[in-house]
């Protein structure tokens, strides 16, 4: 048993010796026709192995072939130079090929289609067995090259890479690899199987980016019909978005339905993107392609809505506006090329471009696969601007570039120059067309326009422009321009559009003009010429000729400047008419010295030439510049030098100045301070006459570092300096300066006429911050008095006001007019604005004395005025008077144009002596006085206001004793009356009035209400009640006629039996300044007659009964004082409405019966008088009738006048 199994074991192990070793001494040569039979039945077309055979039967059956070629001898459409094949020992043995790993190098696959678009196949002995062979895994490395015989055209697909796997070889297959295509290795992957009816392959081919950022992925059946094949599926064609990518161009992507076959192609479902996804524009449509000999793609692509600003703002970090040239130069250069000539039409109902629409967009363009031609371009855009162009995008150039005719007629060119800055709207409006033709060109390093030809602004313009890309991304500007009549200003902002940014300017230029006529910042010029130049090394002036000599306005100058060097010069004149005309020149540059210019509204030749000198020693240049003024009216100069570092190696650089000191220098001299105030824009601040004014200022310091300020302004009619430190450069600019004003006409600061206002003088430390001004110590004078305190305004829309100040004197009245806006003005002027508008804050104030209107002072005085920027308020505002005190509370405030300025006011003041209280002449008698008053009043203009007041107020008299009033005048009129020295109206008001004059009525209380109304004071009805006397007073005062009319009637109080009642009349008229005071004694006059008559009437009686009258006693009103009586209200004191002297008639007297004759009694002394008809007294016979004429100066009634103004009390 041990022999046989070791003979089992030792044979074994020689077959397998013989196994591993037998093969390498075999030749397998000789076995050529077996391989190459079995290989033909299996492929199905005769195979052939050149070269020589190798095999191995362990560990894994191998085998190797070299130089195998299948299909016709002379003519394989199969080869490979080394074909080696593993196959499965296990599947080997049971008789089936099954190939565990196929590898073929050299592999060459020449496939053709013949003009029926057939593929032409080598011919075979028999029909194939490939479903005998199974891959599990095949390796190629090698080509695969298509001829098609109706194109005479070859496809050649070199250095192709596969590896996958083959099931059934003539029907699955996967895998992977790459292969080179015109150039560029694509890497690709393939899948394939049979369709669902076993008539047809399903193929699913993929080619990704490589070298190329293209993409192409087609799904899809791919059947034969008679050898013709035929395909029927989906393609995309996509350009990747790479950032690794050395084009930048834009990712795209088209997808379609496609059905081909050798001859055509037909696209439907077509979708094409252009751009990233989130931001692509997306046209549909359809098309076909057509190959053979010349092979033609067709496309149509249209849509209703895109928006290009997200397409070319993709990826922008700001929201900077899209400057429109730059970005259509991106998308010019960016155009994708196609591998075919190619006819494609595109159509868009509007596109977003630039913030707005375009409308009715269309091109149609064709490629010949290498270069783009625009065949017709058309749109709408802003500013009913039509476009059209044409032209061919070629790419032959290092980048693709864009030559052709363009047309633009723009019936609104600011819209569409704005649209094209990137701007939101136009700040000017044009309305005149703009017409531009000319061969325009697009590329990476050049946009530009030859041979245009223009209309802007209703002028012709010829010739070229171009901004050219140069070396290092650097730009360069070139136009040269010419025109009989053109607007400067316009072609200025058509090369800002073409320059893009306005606040990038080109690193190079060149740029000349010339014009027979021209319009430069809105002024017209004949002629005008300008050649300026600039590049890295220099900048140059060759030439400026603005006008000519003699005329309006005439500029000439040349300059150069050495950048690197930093040497240069640079001399203009000017020779103007006025100073407006070279204001308006240089309004665009310097806005703030063409204010200056433009406000010496002063005619006359002016001359003025600038001079720039810059020199270099060493790594510093020292450089001045000299500004000549002369004018009949103005004359000076403004010199100004410095010594900036430069840096040699690049040029002049502005950040070279920081550090560097410089000095400023002005000297200004003028015929007239107004002219000088005009030229240093202090007009809005103070007021000049006729008398010479001089001016010197300084600056100097270091550039970047605070500077030393120092002016002085003199003259006849101004006298004031200031002195400090300055720093404009801070981001708030700041100073601290020491003010001295010794003379100062202010009357332009209050609106009013030069020298309306007393001259000011003024000191104090200014600091400025930004907009904060400081005034720290003021101490000025104004109008005699002293002003001191601290101020602090804050500038802008309206100006911030805080502060406290003390005055030795106020002038209510004159401060009123300066608040309303009247001082300076005539009473019918419309009133400014004042200090009821345009500031906004709170301003304290005090002082030791204030002057009422008419006379009266307050001592102190003070309170807060606040306002708001529509209104002045006065806040807390007292003062003493007289012993007592006065507030006052007034909102005042400027309505619309028509309705003119507002207010309403509250007085009030308690404990006031009497006489402290007076208007010019009108004096409050002695004693105490309260008043309580509100008044309103709306006008737009002084006299408007002042014939609107009206409101209404009470006078509160204490204790008053009212001089020219005594009660005693009665019983002197009496007694005159009685002795017969007032026999006629004037002998009585002699006697009357200085004994009126002489004496006082003392009156405990009263209340004398008044109203005001269109600008009249009225007093309707009061009444002083005395111990002796009653007074009724009326009238009033009229403010515009400036003319009083005052009425007292006095009549007696006594517990006396009066026969009437006696009554004196006291009359003032007038200005209150110039009163006429008049005394009627009519009424009296009546009463006394009335008295005599009785006193006569009595006597005869006495007579008639036989009765000696006695002598008349010595008549008075008062024998003691009377207990005080209670005045009556106001509303019940009634005023005389009947002549006094008309007796109201007595009833009719009964006859008398028989008197028996007495003797006659003399009366006791100090008898009672008679009792009155009636009495039991016997009554005596009547005397015979007496003629009692009217008494002369018969008390007349005035009719009662409007009331007067208020503002007098």
């Amino acid at each position: 048993m041990q022999t046989t199994l070791l003979g089992l074991a030792i044979a074994l192990i020689l077959a397998l010796i013989a196994a591993l070793v037998g093969p390498y001494f075999v030749d397998w040569n000789q076995f050529r026709p077996q391989f190459e039979a079995e290989a033909s039945r299996i492929i199905g077309a005769p195979v052939r192995v050149n070269g020589r055979l190798d095999a191995l039967l362990l560990p894994t059956p191998t085998l190797r072939l070299y130089d195998v070629a299948v299909g016709d001898k002379g003519a394989p459409w199969v080869s490979a130079g080394k074909l080696d094949v593993e196959f499965s020992l296990g599947s080997l043995m049971r008789g089936d090929w099954r190939a565990s790993e196929l590898t073929l190098n050299g592999f060459s696959l020449d496939l053709g289609l013949d003009r029926q678009g057939r593929f032409r196949l080598p011919s075979a002995g028999g029909r194939g067995n490939l479903g005998s062979l199974t891959i599990d895994r095949m390796n190629l490395a090698g080509q695969i090259v298509l001829h098609d015989a109706a194109s005479g055209g070859t496809l050649r697909m070199d250095d192709l890479k596969f590896s996958g796997e083959v099931r059934a070889l003539a029907g699955s297959m996967r895998g992977e690899g790459s292969f080179q295509l015109l150039g560029a290795t694509t890497p690709f992957r393939l899948s394939s199987g049979q369709t669902g009816d076993g008539k047809g392959t399903r193929v699913h081919f993929t080619a990704d980016p490589g070298v190329r950022p293209l993409m192409a992925d087609l799904d899809g059946a791919l059947t034969f019909n008679n050898g013709v094949p035929n395909f029927d599926g989906a393609l995309v064609l996509a350009r990747a978005s790479d950032a690794k990518a050395t084009d930048k161009g834009q990712p795209w992507k088209i997808s379609s339905r496609i059905k081909a076959n050798p001859s055509s192609a037909a696209f439907d479902q077509v979708e094409a993107a252009y751009g990233p996804d989130d931001n692509a524009l997306r046209l549909t449509g359809g098309g076909d392609i057509r190959f053979g000999a010349a092979p033609l793609l067709k496309l149509a692509l249209a849509a209703r809505q895109l928006d290009a600003d997200r397409l070319l703002a993709t990826g922008a970090a700001t929201t900077e506006p899209l400057r429109l040239l730059p970005a259509l130069r991106m998308l010019v250069t960016s155009m994708p090329m196609l591998p075919i000539p190619s006819q494609i039409e595109l159509s868009a109902d509007q596109i977003g471009l630039g913030g707005r629409p375009l409308q009715n967009v269309a091109a149609t363009l064709q490629t010949d696969a290498k270069s783009w031609t625009i065949e017709k371009f058309e749109m709408r855009a802003p500013g009913a601007t039509r476009v059209t162009a044409s032209g061919v995008i070629s790419t032959a150039e290092p980048s693709a570039r864009f030559s052709g005719p363009v047309s633009v007629e723009s019936g609104d060119p600011d819209v569409l120059t704005a649209w094209l800055q990137g701007r939101s709207d136009a700040t000017y409006r044009n309305q005149k067309p703009l017409r531009l033709r000319g061969e325009a060109t697009v590329a990476a390093d050049r946009i530009g326009l030859d041979g245009m030809t223009a209309e802007i602004n209703g002028g012709a313009l010829d010739g070229r422009l171009a901004l050219l890309t140069i070396d290092g991304g650097k730009t360069r500007l070139e136009a040269a321009l010419s025109a009989a009549s053109f607007d400067v200003d316009a072609v200025s902002s058509l090369v800002a559009v073409l320059a893009g940014p306005q606040a990038t300017l080109p690193d190079e230029a060149r740029i000349a003009l010339d014009a027979g006529r021209a319009v430069i910042a809105g002024q017209e010029v004949k002629p005008a010429g300008l050649t300026l130049s600039y590049g890295p090394t220099t900048i140059a002036l060759e030439r400026i000729q603005i006008g000519e000599a003699g005329g309006d306005l005439a500029v000439t100058g040349t300059g150069s400047f050495d950048r690197m060097d930093g040497k240069g010069k640079l001399a203009l004149e000017t020779t103007a008419s006025s100073f407006s005309r070279i204001g308006g020149l240089v309004a665009p540059f310097a806005p703030a010295v063409a204010g200056r210019l433009n406000a010496l509204s002063l005619s006359g030749p002016v001359k003025a030439r600038l001079s720039a000198d810059v020199a270099r020693e060493r790594s510093r240049a020292s450089g001045r510049v000299v500004l000549d003024l002369d004018a009949p009216q103005i004359k000076g100069a403004v010199t100004l030098t410095a010594a900036p570092a430069i840096d040699i190696a690049t040029g002049l650089d502005i950040s070279a100045l920081g550090g560097s000191d410089f000095t400023a220098e002005a000297k200004l001299s003028a015929e007239t301070t107004t002219t000088m105030i005009q030229a240093l824009g202090l007009a809005g601040v103070l007021s000049g006459g006729s008398s010479p004014a001089q001016f010197e200022a300084s600056v100097n310091g270091t550039w970047g570092a605070p500077l030393q300020l120092k002016a002085k302004l003199t003259g006849a009619e101004i006298d004031g300096e200031f002195q400090g430190t300055g720093n404009p450069w801070a981001e708030k600019p700041a100073a601290v300066l020491d003010v001295a004003v010794r003379r100062a006409d202010v009357s332009a600061l209050i609106g009013a006429k030069p020298a309306s206002a007393s001259p000011i003088s003024l000191s104090s430390r200014l600091d400025v911050s930004g907009h904060i001004l400081t005034f720290d110590n003021l101490d000025t004078t104004v109008g005699g008095s002293r002003v001191r305190g601290r101020l602090v305004l804050t500038r802008g829309e309206e100006t911030g006001v805080d502060g406290e100040i003390g005055l030795d004197t106020l002038d209510l009245a004159a401060v009123t007019g300066l608040a309303f806006g009247a001082a300076g003005h005539d009473s019918s002027t419309p009133l400014d604005k004042g200090w009821l508008r345009g500031w906004r804050g709170k301003l304290a104030f005090q002082a030791l004395s204030a002057v009422l209107p008419g006379g009266a002072e307050l001592r102190p005085f003070g309170g807060a005025i606040k306002g708001d920027g529509q209104s002045l308020v006065l806040e807390s505002v007292k003062g003493r008077i007289g012993g007592g005190e006065v507030s006052i509370d007034l909102d005042a405030r400027q309505g619309a144009a028509n309705q003119g300025t507002s207010f309403t006011a509250r007085i009030q003041a308690a404990g006031v002596d009497g006489t402290a209280l007076h208007y010019r002449g009108l004096v409050l008698p002695e004693g105490k006085a309260a008043l309580q008053m509100t008044l309103s009043g709306q006008g737009r203009s002084a006299a408007g206001l002042n014939g609107a007041l009206s409101g209404a107020g009470t006078l509160a008299l204490t204790d008053a004793r009212i001089a020219g009033l005594d009660p005693r005048a009665f019983e002197a009129a009496m007694r005159a009356s009685d002795s017969g020295r007032a026999t006629d109206d004037i002998k009585l008001r002699d006697v009357v009035d200085p004994v009126l004059a002489a004496g006082t009525l003392t009156v405990p209380s009263a209340q004398i209400p008044f109203s005001i109304k269109d600008g009249r004071l009225r007093i309707e009805a009061a009444s002083l009640e005395a111990k002796r006397a009653r007074v009724a007073i009326a009238g009033g005062y009229d403010l515009l006629a400036d003319q009083a009319d005052l009425r007292a009637i006095m009549s007696p109080v006594t517990a006396r039996p009066l026969n009437g009642r006696p009554e004196i009349r006291i009359d003032l008229n007038g200005a209150p300044d110039r009163l006429v005071r008049t005394v009627d004694v009519a009424a009296l006059s009546s009463w006394l007659g009335l008295r005599a008559i009785d006193r006569e009437t009595r006597r005869l009686d006495q007579l008639e009964r036989g009765v000696t009258p006695a002598p008349e006693a010595d008549e008075r009103l008062w024998e003691e004082d009377l207990p005080s009586v209670e005045p009556l209200p106001p509303s019940q004191v009634k005023m005389p409405a009947r002549d006094p002297r008309r007796k109201t008639p007595a009833a009719k007297t009964p006859a008398r019966p028989p008197v028996t004759a007495h003797p006659p009694q003399a009366p006791a002394p100090g008898a009672a008088m008679p009792a009155p008809p009636g009495g039991n007294a016997a009554i005596q016979p009547l005397p015979p009738p007496i003629d009692i004429r009217p008494a002369p100066g018969a008390m007349r009634l005035q009719k009662q006048r409007p009331a007067a103004p208020a503002g007098t009390f």
